[in-house]
């Protein structure tokens, strides 16, 4: 089978597409790069600046359409899979799909039905946009849940993504869910991929001695999404009350590559306060380090794991998080455990070769007709 990914995020669909090949299928991503990031693609379609880069963006787009075909899969990030308003975005989504077999839409980030799933069913205790029962009110929260409930094209756009694609892949629990729940029949469940190939198979500092070295990384732009802003007050004063058993480093807007290789020494990645753990925190498990995050029940139960729960789950509030990450300041031996298990957890559940061998079974003579792309309309 031939695979085509149309948008990527953190390198999930390129470490997909590279299990995919060693299994002996093609696989083509597409992508921006993801820009200071500097994420893996195989074609990278960076817009520029100013009228210039967009119509130098879109004439790149142009010329690459009569590669984008043939294949047996494409996969579209959402509306995350390009840098155009969503009526061009609409006009390339049909051209491509209808120029190949089998289209799928994955969620890798905010959409429609995620935003829809957390404001109005009220689907999760905490999310981007509520904790508990209250609605967060910064900016971020405020703006995208209006733009993504509310703009015609937006909402028309993914709804057409939604009933045109045979069939729908969240990459977590949340996104899962979310799709799930408005579209159970074609919603289907893919872990996100890690290449532990890519990271020491010896763990550094299992036993912990001298200071626990913590590790937060934190984008400014979206510091107030992800609650870094929060865990990054509680380590400052987690530092100030315990200065010699404990170091904290920062990462802040600085390439993946780098990033990686900042996190490597790490006892306990901070990684964020209101949604489930992602690639941030897979990557840093593949490490053997801690991950401190929101790791809820029905996140193992959705990997049907029922023995290992290695990651640290925040609660939202300061105090609570403090504590939480006092104890293994004032306990570092427990931390030998939790590493060992962390490397574990991943290697069972997102080792990239067997997410690659999950992910190519969803097309296999069974499943492949199990929508024609229209059957449900969402709720």
């Amino acid at each position: 089978m031939r695979f085509l990914f149309i948008g990527d995020a953190s390198n999930a669909r390129y470490t997909l597409a590279k299990g995919l090949r060693e299994l002996g299928y093609e696989a083509l991503v597409v992508g921006t790069g993801g820009g200071w990031r500097r994420m893996h693609v195989d074609v990278c379609l960076e817009r520029g600046k100013g009228k210039v880069g967009a119509l130098v963006y879109l004439m790149r787009w142009l010329l690459l359409l009569p590669r984008l075909r043939g294949y047996d899969v494409v996969d579209f990030n959402g509306q995350f899979m390009m840098e155009f308003k969503p009526g061009l975005k609409r006009f390339f989504y049909d051209f491509i799909r209808k120029r190949n077999r089998l289209t799928v839409t994955t969620l890798l980030g905010v959409g429609h039905y995620y935003v829809k799933g957390c404001v109005e069913a009220k689907l999760f205790r905490s999310s981007d946009f509520n904790i508990g029962d209250k609605p967060r009110t910064n900016s971020f929260a405020v703006e995208m849940a209006e733009g993504w409930l509310n703009q015609p094209e937006v909402v028309s756009l993914s709804r057409h993504m939604a009933e045109t694609s045979h069939l729908l892949v969240g990459t977590g629990y949340e996104y899962w869910a979310s799709l799930h729940h408005y579209f159970p029949d074609k919603t289907r469940f893919v872990p996100l991929p890690i290449d532990l190939e890519e990271t020491p198979t010896d763990i550094k500092g299992t036993e912990t001695e001298g200071p626990v070295r913590f590790f937060i990384g934190i984008q400014k732009e979206r510091s107030e999404e992800k609650g870094t802003d929060i865990l990054w007050k509680v380590l400052q004063r987690l530092g100030g009350d315990y200065p010699t058993r404990m170091v904290t480093n920062k990462a802040e807007n600085i390439p993946y590559d780098e990033y990686c290789r900042m996190m490597q020494d790490s006892d306990i990645l901070i990684d964020q306060l209101y949604t489930c753990y992602a690639m941030n925190a897979l990557k840093a498990m593949s490490m053997g380090i801690v991950v401190a995050t929101v790791a809820v029940p029905e996140a193992y139960e959705l990997l049907a794991e029922r023995e290992m729960s290695p990651m640290i789950n925040l609660p939202c509030d300061e105090e609570g998080i403090y504590k939480q990450l006092e104890y293994f300041i004032l306990h570092p031996k427990e931390l030998a455990g939790a590493k060992r298990q962390s490397v574990e957890f991943v290697r069972k559940h997102h080792h990239y070769i067997e997410v690659a061998r999950r992910y190519a079974s969803l097309f296999s003579a069974p499943n492949q007709s199990t929508s024609n792309g229209r059957t449900q309309k969402p709720a």
